[in-house]
């Protein structure tokens, strides 16, 4: 899942002033009032773009709501575009830990030492429910 995001580092020769992207944005999931809440804790100095963020079950894309505090970010790249920092959460509405399975999430982020990681995408099967 992550091996792209490495192999680019290295390429660059960034692989040890860059975390690698599992730290970078750790990841947890809770079952609450049958809603499953994803949580990133997101290291400082990396964000995550809010307009990549998707969910999907069996390919299909998943509504959900995102809690945590915006901030428009100037980047050189894409222009003005909307970041989280420190934590976010992503609640999805009816949706239970019994399946799981064919959830993933799909995210990108970036560390401020101007790299950006390949869109991760994460299993939600491979997260221990909380």
């Amino acid at each position: 899942m992550f091996s792209n995001n490495i192999l680019a580092l290295n390429q660059i020769g960034l692989s040890n002033e860059i975390l690698d992207p599992e730290d970078a944005f750790k990841m947890k999931i809770s079952d609450i009032d049958d809603s499953l809440l994803l949580n990133w804790k997101i290291e400082k100095t990396y964000y995550i773009y809010q307009n990549s963020i998707k969910v999907l079950n069996k390919n299909k894309l998943v509504k959900f709501k995102l809690i945590g505090n915006p901030v428009v970010h100037a980047d050189e790249f894409l222009g003005e575009t909307v970041i989280y920092r420190d934590s976010l959460d992503l609640k999805m509405l009816d949706q239970n830990e019994q399946n799981l399975m064919s959830y993933e999430v799909i995210f990108q982020g970036c560390a401020e030492k101007r790299f950006c990681y390949t869109p991760i995408k994460v299993k939600l099967s491979s997260l221990q429910v909380l």
